[in-house]
């Protein structure tokens, strides 16, 4: 992989994202703002920020047409701003969309629906051009994870504790169950810690919706987020897991983003202690990945361009270690690096 660019924010970001036409480089983060790149150019160009939240932006997506920007924060609301104007406007807004912390938002391929999860345990369905709710899915569990089955009103939904669910969205019932367990295990039970680290942190179907993919940390510890990131992938129409992907120790923390290429491989990255956590490349037929990189490290997303050429890795720098150590007496505080990439893969 090639660096082209280097993109560096003051704050710490969780996930960028292309546009569909490739213009726009678009990322949100834990300064609940939405910031905006125009990667047209030779150069990226930074543009006014979308400043809508007011806790951490760990739910965003864009409309299929380009034209809008979704995201869901930490206190619950869910916001629609303008994308490619100079000053974006807000076309709407639910201030309490969910009670407590929205950790997954999705779109359908139609651009009609988004979805919204979290903490709650509850999904909610709505309308993406007026912000009205159409729909509430009821989970026995934190929900981590939504994806849209690109054909169809279906919904996949991933929880805590590692189940995959089934819902048809016409009658709003969950058709079946697919066991992603490997991202589970009860730490509070069997290490006696006071969280869970555990269950799918990230979903995503391939375009042409035969498989699906979530990633997590397989044999979590808790406490510190010992385990090693995972990626599952399964065959949809069977259910069937199709291959389990583990890359790194198990000190290399979550697989918290993973994409599908078009020439049929999966894409992860992954983070947990600073300079942890790699990316690599997985065809699901084959035994290994064909490509990884510990360098890579600290990931939090990644997205391909839509001429499949480029890739955006997004990392988050936070060395300090809750301000240690101080530098000449001063808190560093971490910051979000964005590196565009170009393929140089066989």
């Amino acid at each position: 992989m090639k660096t082209l660019h280097t993109i560096r924010h003051s704050r710490q970001l969780w996930q960028a994202r292309y546009s569909p036409c490739g213009e726009f480089l678009v990322a949100c983060g834990y300064d609940a703002t939405i910031q905006r790149w125009n990667v047209a150019g030779e150069e990226p160009v930074l543009l006014s920020p979308i400043e809508a939240h007011n806790g951490w932006v760990q739910g965003m997506c864009i409309s299929p047409d380009g034209e809008r920007v979704y995201s869901a924060d930490s206190w619950g609301r869910l916001s629609c701003h303008e994308l490619r104007t100079d000053n974006p406007q807000q076309l709407w807004t639910q201030e309490t969309a969910h009670e407590g912390w929205i950790r997954a938002l999705a779109i359908s391929s139609d651009g009609k629906q988004l979805a919204t999860g979290g903490n709650s345990g509850v999904v909610r369905l709505w309308n993406s051009s007026d912000g009205a709710r159409t729909q509430e899915l009821s989970h026995e569990h934190p929900v981590g994870a939504l994806s849209f089955h690109p054909k169809g009103r279906v919904l996949a939904t991933g929880d805590l504790k590692g189940i995959i669910r089934e819902w048809n969205l016409d009658i709003a019932t969950e058709d079946r169950q697919l066991d992603a367990g490997a991202l589970y295990n009860d730490e509070t039970k069997t290490k006696g810690r006071i969280q869970q680290c555990g269950g799918i942190r990230t979903m995503q179907f391939s375009a042409d919706g035969q498989k699906l993919v979530c990633g997590g940390q397989k044999d979590p510890g808790g406490g510190f987020a010992n385990g090693t990131p995972c990626v599952l992938v399964f065959d949809w129409k069977s259910g069937g897991l199709v291959r389990e992907m583990p890359m790194g120790s198990t000190s290399d923390g979550f697989a918290y983003d993973v994409q599908f290429h078009p020439e049929g491989y999966i894409m992860a990255t992954s983070s947990a202690f600073p300079g942890k956590g790699p990316v690599w490349f997985w065809r699901p037929e084959e035994m290994k990945a064909f490509f990884s990189d510990p360098k890579m490290a600290n990931g939090r997303s990644l997205s391909l361009h839509p001429n499949g050429q480029r890739l955006a890795h997004l990392i988050s720098d936070s060395r300090n270690g809750n301000g240690r150590p101080l530098k000449d007496g001063e808190y560093r505080g971490g910051e979000g690096v964005i590196n565009i990439l170009e393929f140089e893969l066989p």
